[in-house]
């Protein structure tokens, strides 16, 4: 295959906010500069870029924001590939923090406004446009199927990743740090998605710590204040860890369980990050975690506060997770994700 130059995209300002999908794109332009290719990505301050100097153009996520983006490209005669990123919704939007049941014809109205989903219309024209689907598990190309209509062709499932450097990770760094061991952990964005106020509350009266690493995503401050507010004692608020560095790393290595309690997850990338470090996995059964960790996990219901603190309290009497690093490393690199994606382009470029 000859070396591509590649235009990445995502939505404006996804990088003052981070998560997976940052981290999915970086990574994989990482990977695929590894293997000789030249990867731009379209800065949001600089939208006057020359198309003609690439060959493909990738989006990631299907945000309605990113369809002129999609259109420009495709005016320019590039082919699109599209990293959907897509789930479609949850069954119970606002039980998390109020406590009540929604009426149904209302819940499709705070999905969109809690969540920040993509408007489908917008959405589908993406779909439409773009020449080949990557999602991210064979689950969320069903979905894609069903909801949407596409054609089996037009997809080809590239799984998340995890940088290898994880397996390598030891917990000194972090002990010395902050004097914890054997801790439950929490990785990411404080919001109502990642329903961390369920963990907060099922943590609560465990004879054991927990820690959440992350800030409030843009809008959700006041969610992070009931977290705190829920919080027993036992609950400790970190700032974020750059993904970057060591401490990072050995969190993850420091920490005995590490939980997503998520309203659905595709499949968290920091879970794969913690299971290669060699951390026992607490995770949500609403998304496709369990295509990736298989038999290697422990699945809660998101609506449980019950089921998700006896979940945690079964992992932390349990040893750590045989197999389920290896399994990682074989399968979940980002280093398999960027060949697969890779082999995407080669189709739609003939």
């Amino acid at each position: 295959m000859k070396k591509l130059n590649i235009l990445f995209n995502t939505s404006p300002g996804s990088f003052g906010s981070w998560g997976g999908g940052e981290i999915q794109l970086l990574e994989t332009k990482r990977e695929l500069e590894k293997m000789g290719h030249k990867v731009k990505i379209w800065e949001e301050e600089n939208y006057d870029v020359d198309l003609s100097e690439f060959d493909v153009f990738h989006n990631f996520n299907i945000h309605r924001v990113n369809l002129e983006f999609v259109l420009q490209a495709k005016k320019a005669g590039l082919p699109v590939a599209v990293s959907t990123i897509y789930w479609p919704g949850l069954k119970s939007i606002l039980k998390w923090d109020r406590g009540v049941k929604v009426k149904a014809k209302n819940i499709a109205a705070e999905l969109a406004r809690t969540l920040r989903v993509p408007k489908l219309n917008k959405a589908r024209e993406i779909i439409k446009k773009a020449d080949v689907l990557l999602p991210n598990s064979k689950a969320e190309a069903k979905i894609l199927e069903k909801q949407f209509g596409v054609d089996k062709k037009k997809i080809q499932v590239v799984p998340n990743g995890v940088d290898k450097r994880f397996a390598g990770a030891t917990p000194g760094l972090f002990e010395k740090k902050f004097g914890l061991k054997n801790f439950v952990l929490y990785v990411g964005r404080i919001e109502e998605r990642k329903n961390v106020l369920s963990l907060v509350k099922a943590m609560n009266g465990v004879d054991a710590t927990l820690v959440v690493v992350g800030k409030a995503k843009q809008g959700s401050e006041c969610y992070l204040r009931k977290c705190k507010k829920a919080a027993d004692g036992n609950a400790k608020f970190l700032d974020p860890i750059p993904h970057e560095s060591k401490l990072l790393e050995s969190a993850y290595a420091a920490c005995k369980v590490f939980c997503l309690p998520s309203w659905y997850e595709t499949p968290g990338l920091a879970a794969l990050e913690a299971g290669l470090a060699g951390a026992n996995i607490v995770v949500t059964q609403e998304g496709c975690a369990k295509e990736y960790f298989g038999e290697f996990a422990s699945y809660i219901n998101p609506e449980s506060v019950d089921d998700i603190r006896t979940k945690i309290l079964e992992e932390i009497e349990k040893p750590g997770p045989k197999g389920l690093s290896s399994h990682i490393a074989k399968n979940f690199l980002w280093k398999n994700a960027a060949e697969k994606t890779a082999e995407a382009y080669e189709k739609i470029l003939g």
